[in-house]
């Protein structure tokens, strides 16, 4: 269920349209609706859905087909209630995705398949093994007539 937002203050939306608009200095608008000014070498964080245009995220570049390029993120977003912040990147400076070559291609397959090799029977699963087991889950539950991992039957002793 999404909360509704909370309005701002009329000098809270002026320096916003301000820094949106790209005069003034740069502020960022804190959780509780108070607009920081950004000294020099701090990143502002925004509200969710206050940031503005020509910043993304990296999910957001990656579906663009872009890449940070190198760059420090330039500011943050924070959720409802300050879970967490995302680091958004400023759209100028970032740089197409590298393609991928078929060496890439290569190294990445053989990746996956190495993640796929039981080390207990040494053969291939077929999917990819969960790192809490550390073995495929037909090594790790043991053959049919075993309770495996140290219990005891009723009336066996220990």
């Amino acid at each position: 269920m999404l909360m509704p937002a909370r309005p701002l203050s009329a000098e809270a939306a002026a320096t916003v349209a301000r820094m949106v608009a790209g005069g003034g200095s740069p502020a960022g608008v804190t959780l509780d609706n108070r607009v920081m000014p950004v000294t020099a070498g701090e990143c502002p964080t925004y509200r969710y859905g206050m940031a503005p245009s020509g910043l993304a995220t990296l999910r957001q570049l990656s579906a663009m087909g872009l890449r940070p390029g190198g760059c420090r993120p330039v500011a943050g977003v924070a959720r409802p209630r300050g879970r967490w912040v995302a680091h958004l990147y400023d759209l100028t400076t970032a740089k197409p995705k590298r393609p991928m070559t078929p060496g890439r291609w290569r190294a990445l397959a053989a990746a996956n398949r190495a993640r796929r090799i039981c080390p207990t029977c040494e053969q291939d699963a077929g999917y990819v093994i969960p790192v809490v087991l550390g073995e495929c889950v037909d090594c790790h539950d043991g053959p049919a007539g075993e309770t495996g991992h140290g219990e005891h039957e009723i009336g066996e002793a220990a």
